[in-house]
């Protein structure tokens, strides 16, 4: 073999070893790795492998529904279907909600909103697109779900308000979870309570998500089933509110703007909220839209405000009921004398004026309540001072929360010696205490705070937490320590202001079924038409009509309820607040009349 023949061989050998021993590696190499995903990471690879073909989907719980003390139902659901996406298992979102635009017929404006949803969502979590749809609206897109990736059509329910605007500031809305709630643990396409009782027993209503386990294929289809984890129901909620009353509060009050108030005097059970105008709630469930909040909001007539709880107004004349406690107690000269009402009241260059222009000459405690006397309340006022008064007023919860759970609530004003007003402390005058004596002024309190104040007199003396939960016991925040023999003469002249011929209430609570005690108030606008104002419509005239309120109790002699009644530029009490007291007091004693029957005929 010659020298270039050797040399050609040995290039060959040489060249035949590496492929060798890249061979060699190669193998080692790929023995190596399936040592690895074989043996050292089989558990973690084959768990991967099961999530990638494994799909959680969590099962929503039904929501508990609110019912009144009867069981009717004031919060219900409604078997509904809705759809839903993941994000990450579509590839082409927009040619996606092209398809579904047409199938369902959405506006613009909602794909809009749909989109800005998928935006802030995780990819890895359904998205929420619709909800409340018929199964003649899902089934086009549940027969079409394997040429929709990612999106899926469930059964359910939805939230339904049977009696709308009529329970809409005590029972709130839902709506769908924000970043706040996502936070907190729940589901972005979750509906939660934003308002009322719905946010205030959230946690009760809302229930246990669960889950259901799926196969699903590489594009995200479902497979098939193979575990199930069903949701838990959340807890249905009986209230003391009577839907009955309710309706027989809003009837009587009409279309006019106002608030109603019912208390049961032994426990404080809340049986009648009611604020009007009120608000549709249904109309939140699928998302309201901005216009229609827009309106909402600059409506004057504030639709959106809770008046027996989130507003305070003037007492005017029902203040001169503590007043005369407050007189009583401190043993005010006038509380066991008498003075004139000649129709004014002297105080160095003006003159307090008494509703009654030729006044009530000779007037008393008891006269003074039944007549609503006003200089008669001048004289007391100034008799006892503005700090008594204030005390007195606090005493029996004005001033202050009365720690009813749902919120905001307003506190009201008892103004003091001590007045601060834009943020300067300035003196308080004589004719102030004088002007609040008769409830006008400074001072102002909600319809609850009046309700629970009459609910008072009523049960002797017992300041009561209102609640709204049927069946809790009385929790009694304190016992006003007042002398039986004051409260008496109070009772006695709320009852005068119904049955004497000079009452405040006489004609509209007479020929009722339970007796009635109670008193008027009519709280003055302050803001008066403008000289030359043309007052062309009913609205613009009603604008500076004085408020009008009833309070007091009933039954007389063994009480069961007490109401305070506030109607919003609506004039007298006596004429405008009295006859829906009135229509309250009839509906209840027909209901007591109705339980009486059963419970004998079951017996």
């Amino acid at each position: 073999m010659n020298r270039s023949t050797l040399e050609v061989r040995n290039r060959f050998e040489r060249r035949l070893l590496f492929f060798h021993v890249i061979g060699v590696v190669l193998l080692l190499v790929l023995a190596s790795r399936l040592v690895d995903l074989q043996w050292l990471r089989y558990e973690g690879l084959f768990l991967q492998a099961e999530q990638n073909r494994m799909n959680v989907v969590p099962i929503l719980p039904t929501r508990g529904e609110i019912v009144d003390r009867n069981g009717s139902g004031l919060a219900v659901n409604h078997i509904s279907w809705r759809l839903t996406l993941i994000p990450e298992r579509t590839e082409h979102i927009d040619t996606l909600l092209a398809d579904l635009q047409q199938t369902l017929h959405w506006g613009k404006a909602r794909v809009k909103r749909i989109r800005s949803r998928i935006r802030h969502a995780r990819e890895d979590r359904p998205v929420l697109l619709a909800d409340k749809l018929t199964w003649k609206q899902a089934a086009p897109i549940a027969a079409r779900l394997y040429m929709l990736p990612g999106v899926d059509v469930q059964a359910g329910t939805h939230r339904f308000y049977p009696y709308g605007e009529l329970t809409s500031h005590l029972i709130g809305y839902l709506s769908l979870a924000g970043p706040h709630d996502v936070r907190a643990g729940i589901l972005p396409t979750e509906k939660v309570g934003r308002s009322g009782v719905e946010r205030l027993f959230e946690s009760r209503l809302h229930g246990r998500t669960g889950a259901q386990d799926e196969e699903v294929d590489a594009h995200g289809r479902r497979i098939r089933i193979f575990r199930r984890k069903p949701p838990l129901m959340g807890t249905q909620l009986r209230l003391s509110l009577d839907i009955g009353l309710q309706q027989a509060a809003a009837k009587a009050l009409g279309n006019r703007t106002g608030a109603v108030v019912v208390l049961d005097v032994r426990t404080g059970a809340v049986l009648v909220l009611l604020s009007q105008p009120g608000f549709a709630p249904n109309r939140f469930i699928t998302g309201l839209e901005t216009e229609q909040w827009k309106a909402w909001v600059d409506d004057k007539q504030h639709p959106l405000l809770n008046r027996t709880l989130q507003a305070a107004y003037p007492p005017a004349s029902t203040f001169k009921l503590l007043v005369s406690m407050a007189g009583l107690q401190h043993h005010a000269p006038l509380a066991t004398g008498a003075t004139q009402c000649p129709g004014y009241l002297e105080l160095a260059d003006r003159k307090l004026r008494c509703w009654k222009k030729h006044g009530h000459k000779h007037v008393n405690l008891h006269k003074a309540l039944v007549q609503s006397c006003d200089v008669y309340f001048y004289e007391l006022g100034d008799q006892l001072g503005m700090k008594a008064i204030r005390d007195e007023a606090e005493l029996w919860g004005f001033g202050q929360h009365t720690g009813i759970r749902l919120t905001p609530e307003a506190s009201g004003v008892i103004p003091g010696e001590v007045w601060r007003q834009g943020g300067r402390t300035r003196k308080w005058f004589r004719g102030e205490t004088m002007i609040t004596a008769i409830g006008q002024g400074a001072i102002t309190v909600t319809p609850l705070q009046l309700a629970r104040f009459a609910a008072a007199i009523a049960n002797g003396g017992k300041l009561l937490r209102p609640h709204l939960q049927a069946g809790l016991p009385p929790d009694v925040l304190r016992v006003i320590d007042i002398k039986p023999q004051y409260l008496a003469i109070i009772r006695k002249a709320m009852r005068g202001v119904v049955t004497e011929q000079h009452g405040t209430a006489h004609y509209p609570l007479l020929g009722l079924p339970w007796q009635v005690a109670g008193k008027t108030g009519t709280a003055q606008v302050i803001a008066k038409a403008p000289d030359g104002e043309q007052l062309s419509s009913v609205a613009q005239q009603n604008r500076y009509k004085d408020h009008a309120w009833f309070m007091g109790y009933a039954p007389y002699k063994n009480p069961r309820i007490a109401f305070a009644v506030f109607v919003e530029h609506g004039g007298h009490g006596g004429s405008a607040a009295a006859p829906v007291a009135a229509a309250i007091v009839r509906a209840m004693a027909a209901t007591v009349t109705q339980h009486t029957a059963v419970a004998k005929g079951q017996g």
